[in-house]
């Protein structure tokens, strides 16, 4: 998938609105599946055996499925053997999940989960930050050409 992607800059967790994000080359899609291209990406920093990530990813994945033009993405540091199995229920045509992550985390500045990024179709950030402050009204907003 091309929008997944590696931050020009490395400070902690700050990525410029509208900044443009290179390709990610060698990321590691659970089972293999890498989520079609979209005109916009979600991405969602997590680890797998926290609460707060899961229902982050719960809430968050009933909102971007209704969008057509929204990939869904989580990027766990964990391996494919260590990640907690209801990954697996975000991994369709639209969704994928990337582990072993410690370079695209570590590109990105992300130091806390959950975190979340949305892309655009030229890979720009269009907003970033902690995922409980998005809505629908909100994702649609940013997802609306």
């Amino acid at each position: 998938m091309a929008g997944l992607l590696f931050p020009t800059t490395t400070s902690a967790q700050t990525i410029a609105l509208g900044e443009r994000i290179p390709h990610i080359k060698k990321a590691k899609w659970l089972n293999g599946n890498q989520p079609k291209e979209s005109d916009f990406i979600y991405i969602e920093f997590i680890h797998s055996g926290s609460t707060p990530c899961r229902q982050s990813v719960e809430r968050i994945y009933k909102i971007v499925r209704n969008f057509d033009n929204t990939s869904f993405v989580l990027i766990s540091h964990q391996s494919a053997s260590k990640i907690d199995v209801w990954v697996t229920n975000y991994i369709n045509e639209r969704a994928g999940v990337i582990v072993d992550d410690h370079n695209i985390r570590s590109a990105f500045g992300v130091n806390y989960a959950p975190y979340a990024v949305i892309l655009d179709h030229k890979h720009r950030a269009l907003w970033f930050g902690n995922p409980q402050l998005l809505d629908e009204k909100m994702i649609q907003k940013l997802t609306t050409k």
